[in-house]
């Protein structure tokens, strides 16, 4: 079983046996635990090696509230995120340079993604550096769409950077390899994810609402409706339509969204964080 497959399931739920959206999430928990069990302990047998229902989008009941950041909200997270990423008592030293927090390192560009390209946190996990399309300033998402086409994100001058001085592991293609015996990776980046969220003094927000954030600006800055629902990923344009409104009154504004977001992230004043492994 493939993400696709899980796809229609899922959507059988909602669309055609229509469903409480209460009862679609239960039956969905489920099925998540028996594909992580597929994926993990029984891998060898099923030949699954990652969760398929990770590469679903559900909507749940709370999702409801759209919740994005504002300009504000943005440029508060980006100062603190640039603020984790050295160790809080390392010091400058002849020759070297301040010691990196590689925790808060790593979660700065995984935040930066989703943040501008609207990826869920599933496919960034999947990223490999051969999914950066540096000179056709696009990512590559894994999570195959219908008919085998493979669904692509903007990748802004800005983000092309910050993957660029980001350290590779040797041998390792994927980006975000996980820790060798290392369990609850979302989980890990969620807790981390608050933390700078305290930092930041935002409220009522979560990993997942980086993705409305994206979505939301999108369209804020003259996007297309259809166009978003290729970025996002989406089956059915009724899941987009939930950002149509923002559209109204921001129809006169154009030009790219992530270029967009950066700036504002950096208040006119784009701070240099000099980072090296």
């Amino acid at each position: 079983m493939d993400g696709a497959a899980v796809e229609r399931w899922y959507r059988n739920l909602t669309e055609e046996k229509r469903l409480a959206p209460g009862t679609v999430i239960r039956h969905f928990n489920v099925m998540h635990h028996m594909m992580k069990k597929a994926a993990t302990i029984w891998s060898r047998e099923t030949g699954i090696d990652r969760n398929p229902a990770d590469q679903i989008e559900i909507r749940r009941p709370d999702d409801q509230r759209d919740r994005y950041l504002s300009e504000g909200e943005m440029q508060q997270l980006k100062r603190c995120l640039d603020q984790k990423i050295y160790h809080k008592n390392s010091r400058y030293r002849s020759g070297h340079s301040k010691e990196i927090n590689r925790t808060f390192f790593r979660l700065r560009l995984i935040v930066l993604i989703a943040l501008t390209s609207g990826m869920r946190m599933a496919e960034i996990f999947g990223l490999q550096w051969s999914d950066i399309l540096f000179s056709e300033n696009v990512i590559a998402v894994r999570a195959k769409l219908k008919k085998g086409k493979m669904r692509y994100v903007p990748l802004s001058p800005e983000l092309a950077q910050e993957f660029r001085r980001f350290p590779a592991i040797l041998g390792e293609d994927r980006i975000f390899p996980p820790k060798l015996g290392a369990k609850g990776e979302r989980q890990r980046v969620e807790r981390s994810f608050r933390t700078i969220l305290r930092m930041a003094g935002i409220a009522n927000f979560r990993f997942h609402d980086l993705r409305h954030t994206f979505a939301s600006w999108y369209m804020m800055n003259g996007g297309d409706l259809y166009e978003l629902a290729k970025i996002l990923g989406h089956s059915n344009i009724r899941m987009t339509e939930r950002y149509a409104k923002l559209a109204k009154s921001h129809i006169a504004r154009t030009g790219s969204t992530a270029r967009e977001i950066w700036k504002m992230m950096a208040g006119g004043a784009r701070e240099n964080v000099e980072a090296t492994a």
